[in-house]
């Protein structure tokens, strides 16, 4: 089936990107790093604040809805072009196994998902941008995989200098539904036992490819230091996108466990390559120090590594683009959303090991 043709022009899309200051994030070039080293956690998040030193701009239901369109329409152009790549020839034989896997690769390498809208705004300086539930809704309810935290009960999510926001409103036990990417999943607020202690909590169920259904435990604020920078390697340059230092999440599954950061990297993207790199880098970790599964029974708890594999983040995409199954043969609709065999490659690169150890 031949994809559908992206409803705003990359001309259109273009100037969007422009009017908004690059929706890519200034990376800090990799010849300015010093080598990777884990910041000093536990600083205050300014944007708690109700002035947090900045202008804060608020995001209308349209603002959000233009970001989400200008992603997903730059995602369904780079899957036309590597379509066109593939039928070209440039790959091989288009009908063979090898060709379409290449033209699979490529597009794990080089569509945007969740992280590549997060840190563009949340490493902003000189801006805070503010959204809530009323404004982000349309937007979750229309794209695919639009962020990492759920927006139900949401009264502020914050992005800007250097941080991730959210305020929630729990202050009533409530049984409820939110819309992430399309899919309607139940939350509640109720109280939880966490460390000993009872406290009030988000309750959501999250089916992930992995590890099928894990259920995530949110505080009444959420804030996350953000990073993105451009490393040489080895194995191979890639852009790392960094989510540390995370207070008020939990995931209740074989036990309640804090994860402190979130780690994606992938190769630099350039939309114009025509081929694969030498050495292809895509992944995502979750890192959750001491981290112990209390099994049931007469079962031994188990430990495992503190950096874990976790589902690779789909690009962000029109839902009606996947239902429509608008993308080309050799990318196959996913059961729960996105497409198959997405997954992550080349090695760990030893720098994230190193910043975030097994303790």
């Amino acid at each position: 089936m031949q994809p559908r043709r992206a409803s705003v022009s990359i001309a259109a899309a273009a100037m969007l990107l422009a009017a908004r200051a690059a929706w890519a994030p200034g990376a800090t070039p990799a010849a300015a790093l010093p080598p990777m080293m884990a910041p000093a956690l536990g600083e205050r998040c300014p944007l708690r604040d109700e002035d947090p030193g900045v202008p804060v701009h608020m995001l209308s239901v349209d603002d959000v809805r233009a970001i989400g369109r200008a992603y997903s329409d730059s995602n369904q152009t780079r899957i036309e072009r590597l379509d066109s790549l593939l039928q070209a020839g440039t790959f091989g034989n288009p009908t063979s196994s090898s060709a379409r896997a290449i033209a699979h690769q490529m597009a794990r390498l080089l569509t945007l998902n969740a992280y590549s809208y997060m840190i563009r705004y949340a490493t902003d300086r000189d801006t805070v941008w503010e959204a809530n539930e009323q404004s982000m809704k349309p937007a979750f309810e229309t794209f695919s995989d639009p962020g990492v935290v759920p927006i139900a009960r949401l009264r502020r999510a914050r992005m800007g200098l250097g941080w991730m926001y959210a305020h929630y409103d729990l202050s009533e036990k409530v049984t409820t539904e939110t819309v992430l990417g399309g899919r309607r999943l139940r939350v509640r607020v109720d109280d939880v036992e966490i460390t000993g202690v009872r406290q009030r909590a988000l309750c959501m169920d999250l089916p992930t490819g992995l590890h099928d259904l894990i259920e995530v435990w949110i505080a009444e604020e959420v804030t996350i230091r953000v990073e993105h920078a451009v490393y040489p390697g080895p194995p191979a340059p890639y852009e790392l996108y960094t989510l540390d230092d995370m207070r008020g999440l939990w995931v209740h599954k074989w036990g309640v466990h804090r994860p402190q950061a979130f780690v994606f990297w992938v190769t630099p993207r350039d939309p114009r390559r025509t081929g694969l790199p030498g050495n292809p880098l895509i992944g995502v970790r979750i890192y959750a120090p001491h981290l112990r599964l209390r099994l049931p029974g007469f079962l031994p708890d188990i430990g495992f590594e503190d950096l874990r594999a976790v589902d690779l983040p789909q690009p962000i995409l029109e839902i009606a683009y996947l239902r429509e199954h608008g993308q080309p043969a050799w990318l196959e609709a996913a059961q729960l959303r996105g497409f198959k065999g997405w997954e992550g490659l080349g090695p760990l690169p030893p720098d994230v090991r190193r910043r975030f150890p097994d303790l």
